[in-house]
């Protein structure tokens, strides 16, 4: 399998941004998320070096949160002014692959649609979250990184059941 370039999660946010429009941090969070599970899924190798925590309302990307924290809280809405969407556009496709635009294009089109609290609730439910929170209360705080290798794996197995990027 090919080796596919990395991208900063901030910089692979400012590109969800970029496409999507504006969107609660929550929804981006775990869109974000979506990207990179199948990513590994289908590339079997990260598209960004960060990993995710198992944070009360699903997988967070901690660098992520702290680029948007001041700008937005949970529900409220972030998004890329308008004059800097060609330039974080076009550094996104200089950044990735064919392969990858593509990738974000059908995560987009299968989650992008759907509310924050829905995407939360997906991510609740499954292993990956579930594997990181361990028996914490729903409610605590926590800073347990979700595995790749566990992400890896759970949507390969999906895609393996037949199951499309979702």
């Amino acid at each position: 399998m090919p080796e596919f370039p990395q991208i900063k999660a901030r910089d692979l946010a400012k590109y969800l941004l970029a496409i999507q429009g504006a969107m609660s941090h929550l929804k981006l969070q775990k869109l974000l998320y979506y990207v990179e599970a199948w990513h590994l899924a289908l590339y079997d190798q990260a598209l960004i070096p960060d990993d995710f925590k198992a944070w009360v309302h699903g997988p967070v990307c901690p660098d992520v949160w702290h680029m948007v924290k001041d700008l937005s809280i949970l529900n409220g809405e972030i998004f890329i002014k308008e004059d800097k969407k060609d330039v974080v556009l076009s550094r996104g496709k200089k950044a990735l692959s064919r392969d990858q635009i593509a990738l974000i294009k059908d995560v987009l089109e299968e989650y992008g649609d759907k509310s924050a609290h829905h995407l939360e609730a997906l991510t609740h439910s499954e292993l990956p979250w579930i594997e990181a929170r361990g028996n914490l209360p729903a409610s605590q705080a926590s800073s347990n990184r979700i595995k790749k290798s566990t992400m890896k794996k759970f949507y390969r197995e999906r895609l393996q059941h037949g199951k499309k990027v979702a």
